[in-house]
């Protein structure tokens, strides 16, 4: 554990919210406030007092500068702290939570309290002052904003230390580069990412309806917030319904600079980007994904599309987001079967660039399946940190980013076969272990068992029908990776080293699919 340090405005509970906090993590609070009077040897109304205002200014960014130096665990400051820029400074290089409260809410509690000199004389009016002059210089120097109000300090404790479990991301692509956040309760921070925007438009279907009116209400004052609700799954993924949404955007209003969220699984994701990219030709979007496969596949990389007759995702374009913030509790509510297809594109990454996600599996397969488990958490990290090198290097699938296909040529044909009924993940699962028989038969790596031995571990389906081959075939012909008449698969020379390959004959296909269906 490391230095976490806490500021806010008087009444804000810094003490109270501290100790808690401290409690949590199991290491020790401390306050500068404290310090300082240990150090003077007399109370801070007596400082003000005999010596000054200027006078404890000059002790308190003494006090800072040691606790900051020494202290390991969590560190209150005063008030006023941060309207030192060398304190302002220091904290930079450290985690910063900022507390905010209601004026209300900050009188009640100040006036328990009359060891609070800068509030002896009109204490309402003075607090209002010094809360409306300062908050620039805490949001300055925060890290994480909690609003205390009316909450209890254990609760607080709970949001603020999962908060600090957060892990970033950066997706460092040539156009945009933006941030994924990966922790517990980081769809509060979306206020941080609407940059100048004066409207949002919030796209979700009716299973997402709740948490979308969460991120609608997210939004702060000035900032006119609008609930789309459209159909789930693929049925949400069509020209018709980006249309309607286009349509709800002109009657809105809808600017350059205002921000589209897309609040829901990798079709919800895929469709938000797609009329982010096409309204005014391009405005900001933010993804917010509620399935594990949304948040480590659609969401990440810029991709957005819609379906059409003749396939899976043929219309769209590359427009990256402003982020992605990936809240590992909306996993919670995930029915088993969903977080094992979204592991599909999790194992996926593992044998296409990090092999240690296999390692992590195999390890302890029911870990990976629970959403409240630190290794879930590290394997959402590690997928997407895979696909943010990818994207980087690659965004609009020039070269290397085909990679990111392994499995989904054969997977995507059966998706359209079966309407898409099946889910996405497991039409995956599937295909990864037709690509792992297609990479044996044409000599490559022969990864057919650990395939099937990982995603069985999962309870992924790993075979297929037999006497469909001819209309897979043809279906796989029209693939988005092809080349003019050139078929394209992702194959694997070894563990964590794909290819993007164009000889493979028809034949060598179709023994591929004998073996799987066999």
């Amino acid at each position: 554990m490391s230095l976490v340090v806490i500021v806010g405005p008087p009444g804000s509970g810094k003490t109270t919210v501290g100790t808690a906090l401290a409690e949590r993590l199991g290491v020790t609070f401390r306050d500068t406030d404290a310090d300082i009077v240990e150090r003077a040897r007399k109370p801070i109304p007596d400082i003000f007092v005999d010596e000054g205002e200027d006078h404890f200014r000059a002790l308190e960014r003494d006090a800072v500068r040691r606790a900051v130096a020494d202290h390991d665990g969590v560190l209150a400051l005063g008030g006023g702290a941060v309207t030192a820029a060398e304190t302002r400074e220091l904290l930079a290089e450290v985690p910063v939570v900022h507390l905010r409260v209601d004026l209300g809410e900050a009188v009640k509690r100040t006036e328990i309290d009359r060891g609070r000199p800068m509030l002896a004389v009109n204490p309402r009016a003075t607090l209002r002052r010094l809360m409306d002059e300062r908050l620039p210089l805490y949001r300055e120097v925060a890290d994480i904003e909690i609003d205390t109000s009316g909450t209890d300090p254990h609760d607080l404790a709970d949001r603020i230390a999962a908060r600090l479990g957060t892990r970033t991301v950066e997706v460092a692509d040539a156009e945009r580069p933006y941030p994924v956040l990966i922790g517990r309760g980081v769809v509060e921070r979306l206020p941080e990412h609407l940059g100048g925007a004066a409207r949002v438009a919030v796209l979700h279907t009716a299973n997402t309806a709740e948490l979308a009116e969460r991120v609608g209400s997210l939004a702060p004052d000035g900032v006119e917030a609008t609930l789309m609700e459209i159909p789930d799954a693929e049925d949400g993924k069509s020209v018709a319904v980006a249309e309607q949404c286009w349509e709800a955007l002109g009657a809105e209003g809808f600017t350059r600079t205002d921000l589209v969220v897309g609040v829901g699984g990798g079709a919800v994701t895929d469709l938000a980007g797609f009329v982010a990219a096409c309204w005014l030709r391009g405005v900001g979007v933010v993804h917010v994904p509620t399935s594990l496969l949304g948040a480590v596949d659609a969401a990440v990389g810029g991709k957005t599309g819609v379906n059409t007759a003749a396939g899976k995702n043929l219309v769209g374009a590359f427009h990256p987001p402003r982020s992605v913030l990936v809240d590992l509790d909306t996993f919670a509510s995930l029915p088993r079967r969903d977080l094992a297809a979204g592991l599909a594109e999790v194992v996926k990454a593992g044998f296409i660039a990090d092999p240690v996600i296999l390692d992590l599996i195999e390890a302890d397969p029911a870990a990976a399946l629970d959403a409240a488990s630190p290794v879930l958490a590290e394997l959402v990290e590690r997928a997407v940190a895979m696909k943010a090198e990818v994207v980087a290097a690659d965004l609009k699938e020039g070269s290397l980013r085909a990679i990111l296909n392994y499995g989904h040529t054969f997977g995507h044909a059966i998706e359209k076969l079966e309407h898409y009924r099946r889910r996405h993940g497991d039409a995956v699962a599937v295909g990864m272990v037709y690509a792992a028989h297609l990479g044996a038969v044409t000599g490559r790596a022969d990864l057919v068992d650990r395939t099937v031995s990982v995603l069985e571990s999962l309870g992924l389906p790993t075979s297929y029908e037999a006497g469909r081959w001819d209309e897979i075939h043809a279906t796989m012909l029209v693939d988005k990776k092809n080349v003019g008449t050139t078929q394209r698969f992702v194959l694997l020379d070894a563990l964590g080293k794909a290819v993007v390959v164009d000889d493979v004959t028809e034949a060598q296909q179709r023994e591929a699919y004998e073996r799987l269906t066999s």
